[in-house]
């Protein structure tokens, strides 16, 4: 990702910061931990919020560096404890307090400046643009990173499940020549996908399945299946995917996985633990662990970039897994 981008990435995304540090100031949290270490369930149950969500929250808080933690406890950062703490000579929790009050007008900018309502637009494109950002992400670095930190040679098939746009089956098929791939996707996504594999030229080297995962299988004789950023944390049917994939999968097949994780212990990093809030993420060893209950072997991290937010897992379905 070059300079430019990672600025406009934090242009873009600043207010998911900013705003786990104005709920976390509203609940009071670092004035709780003021009074000394607590795991999660009691601070959840001092700040009467929910304890899957709260659990969240403190992930990132301690991912921004506002809080510790240590063996399941968590602290507050000196950061914290000097601005953050009521009662404190340099508290600085009102102000935060403020910005919150006031974002319901930034929320509504868009529409104080519009002549007409923009919920009135008859054509709305929120579905093509989460598809095209996962394209925009891709091509700005994270495609690269895969293609130059994966040996695909003597690879032929590959299934992208959940592909998107097909980016990344596109690049590697770019890569190695021998590869064919096939993005498998809704009916509305591969429309998409169909656009962006028509201006890429890769027509006949990557094709389109439509269907869905929850009723359809993966196919068989793939010796690549690639999951990037379908499986976010226990709620996103993780062991049902791995199923299918493996099924569909023959021996000594190579399995990649690309996606948000947090680290051994949730402390970061920060943009996966963001996303845990919105989606949810698996910490690696959890991660690890549903790869292995699904029957594939040797998970490994291959490569991890802050700077992209992304990390990249293989595993292999060997034939004395099988």
């Amino acid at each position: 990702m070059t300079k430019n981008n990672i600025t406009l990435d934090d242009l873009t995304w600043g207010y998911r910061t900013g705003r786990v540090l104005q709920v976390a100031n509203n609940l009071d949290i670092f004035t709780v931990l003021s009074e000394g270490e607590m795991s999660s369930e009691e601070i959840s149950e001092r700040c009467y919020t929910k304890r899957d969500m709260t659990e969240k929250l403190l992930i990132a808080c301690t991912a921004m560096g506002l809080l510790e933690k240590e063996d399941e406890k968590y602290t507050n950062s000196e950061f914290a404890d000097t601005y953050l703490v009521r009662g404190r000579k340099l508290y600085q929790g009102d102000v935060i307090a403020h910005s919150a009050s006031v974002w319901n007008f930034w929320h509504r900018l868009e529409n104080d400046l519009r002549l007409e309502d923009a919920s009135k637009d008859s054509k709305p494109n929120g579905h093509r643009n989460f598809i095209m950002a996962m394209h925009n992400i891709a091509i700005s670095g994270r495609a690269k990173m895969l293609a130059d930190n994966i040996d695909l040679s003597g690879r032929k098939k590959l299934f992208d499940v959940g592909g998107g746009p097909g980016t990344y089956s596109i690049v590697l098929c770019q890569r190695y020549p021998q590869l064919k791939a096939v993005v498998f996707d809704l009916p509305d996504t591969i429309a998409i996908t169909r656009e962006v594999i028509a201006r890429e030229g890769m027509e006949g080297r990557v094709n389109v399945r439509e269907g869905s995962w929850d009723t359809e299988t993966f196919g068989e004789g793939n010796d690549v299946v690639l999951l990037s950023n379908v499986l976010h944390g226990p709620d996103s049917k993780a062991e049902m995917k791995l199923k299918k994939a493996y099924d569909s999968m023959t021996d000594e097949s190579l399995l990649i996985i690309q996606d948000f994780v947090l680290n051994d212990d949730k402390t970061g990093p920060l943009t996966p633990a963001l996303f845990n809030i919105m989606v949810g993420a698996y910490s690696r060893p959890e991660l690890f662990a549903v790869i292995k209950n699904a029957g594939f072997v040797c998970p490994k991290v291959i490569v991890s970039s802050n700077e992209h937010g992304s990390t990249v897992i293989t595993a292999v379905k060997s034939q004395s897994s099988s």
